[in-house]
């Protein structure tokens, strides 16, 4: 439960990057929050890995590479759990 929390809480924390405008910063954040879903199984996480790919759409056809990455790494996760 401890993981899920702290993802969830660095979940937040990207979220906010995001609305400031700060995307390169919402990208590390949401990596260290993929770090700790390791193993984690929740409708919760999903939910807001599912959120992060979408928040995200619109920076992909900028082809910033960070975005890439994590959303790729957000399909990867989806696919897994």
């Amino acid at each position: 439960m401890y993981a899920r929390i702290v993802a969830l809480d660095l979940v937040a924390g990207a979220e906010m990057h995001l609305k400031r405008g700060s995307v390169e910063q919402a990208c590390a954040t949401w990596h260290r929050a993929f770090d700790h879903m390791g193993g984690v199984r929740s409708v919760r996480t999903r939910k807001a890995v599912s959120r992060m790919r979408s928040d995200l759409a619109r920076f992909r056809a900028r082809g910033l590479r960070c975005v890439a990455e994590l959303d790729e790494r957000g399909r990867d996760f989806l696919a897994r759990v």
